[in-house]
């Protein structure tokens, strides 16, 4: 990840408004309740760790350091803050998130810690403080489960983030979301099931890598070979002409997001939802049947991005936290239908 200076990184205008002697810090301070006391005790930890980060002068030590720091960024996404909390422990400026993130960082902290705080750092400063993995989402009431995932929608309420665009946006690889409709949620796809989303005349946007078809995919990670769904009469569907067009005119990468829905052999496959896995060129295809007008699509990851974060090391999205908050929802069965298991 390429990160920006601090200075590009301004609080939002509804932090910078708090007064640290204001009425509501005063109240925040004073209330003291249990859940306050866990977050300012765990942002607080958090920042000790990165100053111990910056301070060590011992390699051993700081990797360990790192791994602490992980667990707490990490640890952060379920944290139950609000506001006030955030902005008493000034975790959106210069002394919080971004001294992890920022080119001018006093250590070069590994990708994926500087891509996690960097994820958290915008969820914050757009004021989304609700830690439920399905939050903006409005659950089916059907009582067939296989139904669920089909009549899932986006709360109408919930502020909404354009899906059509070219590049990452403000998406960090290895971003992870328990299903196909939060991602739509968080604008890094626009379909809550088709695999290939984009424009007419613009190509395609992003894609969704989750198999169990017929089709010939594969996936090597940096390449990719990736089918279009069945046409008919000789003639693709609408989404693979996207991917026609951006082969042959748009040439913009796409976003490839990974689903655990591929084969269990696939060792780029993500534990649990799906994965955001950076930006890819569409290179080239080929006709597999004229017939059905099934077509299948080179892809080729864009090089200088962080890489694919599918190892089995701290690194790994998603995250242990993330799974099992996951498999929490999982037992509950909230809103995900058989396919999204």
């Amino acid at each position: 990840m390429i990160a920006n200076r601090t200075s590009e990184y301004s609080p939002p205008e509804w932090y910078t408004k708090i007064k640290a002697l204001g009425f509501d810090m005063n109240q925040l301070m004073k209330r003291k309740d249990p859940t306050t006391k866990q977050a300012l005790t765990a942002l607080s930890s958090m920042k000790n760790c990165i100053e111990r980060c910056e301070n060590t002068k011992n390699p051993r030590e700081l990797s360990s350091f790192f791994d602490e720091l992980r667990d707490h960024v990490h640890k952060a996404e379920f944290l139950e803050v609000n506001k006030f909390i955030v902005r008493k422990t000034r975790m959106l400026d210069s002394n919080g998130l971004t001294r992890i993130f920022a080119t001018k960082a006093a250590v070069d902290y590994p990708f994926d810690l500087r891509a996690d705080a960097l994820q958290l750092y915008n969820r914050w400063c757009a004021e989304i403080f609700s830690v439920d993995l399905l939050r903006g989402i409005v659950l089916a009431k059907s009582k067939n489960k296989g139904d669920k995932r089909n009549a899932d929608r986006i709360d109408p309420k919930w502020a909404k983030i354009s899906t059509k665009y070219y590049g990452q946006g403000d998406l960090v690889i290895g971003q992870w979301w328990p299903t196909q409709l939060c991602t739509v949620r968080d604008g890094a796809h626009g379909s809550p099931q088709a695999g290939i989303y984009g424009e007419k005349g613009k190509g395609a946007y992003s894609i969704v890598l989750s198999g169990g078809n017929h089709y010939s995919d594969e996936d090597n990670g940096d390449s990719i070979w990736y089918c279009g769904t069945d046409g008919k009469d000789s003639t693709p569907t609408e989404n693979t002409q996207r991917m026609i067009e951006t082969c042959d005119k748009v040439k913009q990468p796409v976003r490839v997001i990974r689903s655990w829905n591929l084969t269990k052999s696939n060792p780029y496959r993500p534990l649990r939802g799906f994965r955001y896995d950076g930006l890819y060129n569409v290179v080239g295809y080929q006709l597999q049947n004229a017939e059905k007008a099934i077509y299948r699509f080179k892809l080729i990851r864009v090089p200088g991005q962080d890489p694919i974060r599918y190892e089995d090391n701290r690194a790994r999205r998603p995250t242990r936290f993330e799974i099992d908050e996951y498999d929490k929802l999982r037992k509950l069965e909230r809103g995900m239908g058989s396919d999204d298991w």
